[in-house]
């Protein structure tokens, strides 16, 4: 007997008396997924609905379905961050349908069809959360199976996030895929699949190898016109060697060995892509790392208030604020990396040296200068927020000069002294220290730097179209996988903004603080990555500057915070 085929959905329908489906956000050979809200809990999800093809008997739509509910048993027990997280499966019309975390974002296929081949560093950074992902699901006892570009969603920040498991397979459940049918993608299977063998986890590595390749080519070199022909070719054809992948190569070619005894592993290649993300940018090089002994100032500073206490650093627990918000929160900027310190310094450097003392004395003595004369000039904007929490109020190593520091008299627009406006084209602007940089790109995305003249201090700004649905949990679901990037990482807090500039929230939802330390080149370093929605687009601004003197730093540089705007 050959059933009927369901009658597709239209939007605001009422699914299971909970969650009103509000508009389709995707399409696939599987299925539907649209953005629904639940009304229970009163957030936004995503739902996939099952569009089975015409001509199916009963029994072979018992198995499709008996399938999907299998996917999202496999998601849900994942509770990785690069899983797609399931939050229930109901049923309706006699059919499963999965309600699944809301993303807003592009799959890694639309990425490189909008923008083409990705730097190797961007595509290392992408791929090494794809492993770190597939690597929880397989000690798991989960396989994928149908890793490509188009099951990988790209959030802000280049936040990689696995979804799909339609056709993976789990230790224990019986296979529902007919006998010698291949499930999956022919381009990007591995051949002892393509063969018709049992698959393992090295399967799912030689995709994520043929999907790197896709990512600094733009296209999988299996690639051909008809399925028959990709097949044949993963089986029997070397692929093209890979002509823009840099550092990359090595992983690429150790993945893309047909013998899957002598693929390269998990552990192998997630410590290659570690190196190759580490690894310093243009940028950090230009920069050369020098010895130097602080000078004693040559007038004694004013006195400073006293600063606050130092917190307990712990980890928090989840908020218990579960309450919905229309607003969405703060981007997730890719974070920066600092390089290995230099190895000593040549004979032809040591005139540096000489001039960086000279360069810290003029510094230390502008600062007494700008100390004593602000007491007499009347400020331009109100005083600045405290930060959420100070540590280690001690001198700083090298003095940023701020606006306490700089003779550059207020500017009439309002701009306080010391600082310079910088307007991006997006539409957002914010103050700026008078003698930092001028904006710099990164490879690999994360938007605008602005670093001090010691390029020992600098500013992070990002900005995305959309946010999510809350900026603490953004920050709670981003920070386990990103641990490993910085050596020596020591978390201090991820909490509310709760009385701080741009935004505050006591409950999290609009605007988040994630706090932490790490080892620079220098010595130790204090990070602090500020999230939040303004006109419904997510910001981060994250702050990097030694530890030592961090409070007198970040007290500093509250105008940037209290003086950002956003006009679109």
């Amino acid at each position: 007997m050959v059933a009927d085929m369901p009658q597709e959905t239209t939007g605001e329908r009422l699914l299971a008396r909970r969650y009103r489906l509000v508009t389709q956000v995707g399409r696939g050979g599987m299925g539907t997924v649209w953005q629904a809200h639940d009304e229970v809990l009163g957030r936004d999800v995503a739902v996939k609905e099952v569009i089975l093809p015409h001509g199916l008997t009963d029994e072979e739509r018992s198995v499709q379905y008996k399938r999907t509910f299998r996917e999202a048993r496999t998601a849900a027990r994942l509770g990785h961050p690069g899983v797609v997280t399931v939050y229930d499966v109901v049923e309706e019309d006699g059919r499963p349908w999965i309600v699944m975390e809301l993303i807003h974002a592009r799959s890694l296929d639309q990425v490189i069809k909008q923008e083409g081949a990705l730097p190797p560093k961007r595509a290392a950074d992408i791929g090494r959360q794809m492993l770190a992902a597939l690597h929880a699901a397989h000690d798991a006892g989960v396989l994928h199976r149908d890793v490509k570009p188009s099951n990988v969603l790209v959030a802000s920040g280049d936040r990689a996030v696995l979804t799909d498991f339609g056709i993976a397979t789990a230790a224990g459940d019986a296979t529902l895929t007919q006998t010698g049918l291949v499930m999956g993608s022919p381009a990007y299977i591995a051949p002892e699949r393509a063969r018709g063998r049992t698959a393992g986890p090295a399967s799912d590595l030689w995709s994520l190898g043929v999907t790197m390749y896709a990512m600094v080519e733009g296209r999988s070199p299996f690639e051909r016109n008809e399925p028959m022909a990709a097949l044949v070719a993963v089986i029997s054809e070397e692929p093209d060697p890979p002509t823009r992948s840099g550092p990359l190569t090595p992983v690429i070619e150790g993945l893309l060995r047909k013998n899957p005894d002598e693929r390269m592993d998990a552990i192998e290649a997630g410590r290659v892509l570690d190196d190759i993300v580490r690894a310093p940018t243009v940028d950090t090089q230009r920069t050369i790392a020098v010895e130097y002994t602080e000078a004693p100032p040559p007038v004694a500073p004013a006195p400073a208030p006293a600063p606050p206490a130092e917190p307990e650093r712990t980890h928090l627990t989840p908020s218990a604020e579960t309450a919905a918000s229309p607003e969405r929160p703060a981007n997730r900027p890719q974070l920066p990396q600092l390089p290995p310190a230099l190895a000593g310094v040549s004979a032809r450097r040591a005139l540096l040296v000489a001039a960086m003392v000279i360069v810290i004395i003029l510094a230390i003595t502008g600062i007494v200068w700008g100390a004593t004369r602000g007491k007499s000039e009347p400020k331009t904007s109100g005083p600045p927020s405290h930060p959420a929490t100070q540590t280690h109020a001690t001198t700083p190593t090298t003095p940023v000069r701020t606006a306490s520091s700089s003779s550059t008299p207020p500017a009439s627009t309002g701009v306080p002294a010391g600082f310079r406006t910088y307007k991006d084209p997006q539409g957002y602007s914010l103050p700026i220290p008078q003698d930092w940089s001028k904006p710099e790109h990164k490879d690999g995305g994360g938007g605008w730097f602005f670093y001090s003249p010691d390029r020992q201090t600098y500013i992070q700004v990002d900005r995305a179209e959309t946010a999510d649905t809350s900026a603490l949990q953004d920050w709670k679901d981003l920070e386990p996988a990103r641990r490993h990037v910085f050596k020596g990482y020591d978390l201090i807090a991820i909490r509310p903004v709760h009385n701080g500039k741009p935004v505050s929230d006591p409950t999290g939802v609009r605007s988040a603080d994630w706090e932490w330390t790490f080892d620079g080149r220098g010595g130790r370093i204090h990070a602090l990555n500020r999230g939040f929605v303004m006109r419904g687009h997510g910001y981060a601004i994250v702050l990097y500057a030694p530890d030592k003197g961090w409070s007198k730093t970040w007290t500093d540089l509250q105008p940037v915070y209290a003086g950002f705007t956003s006009e679109k």
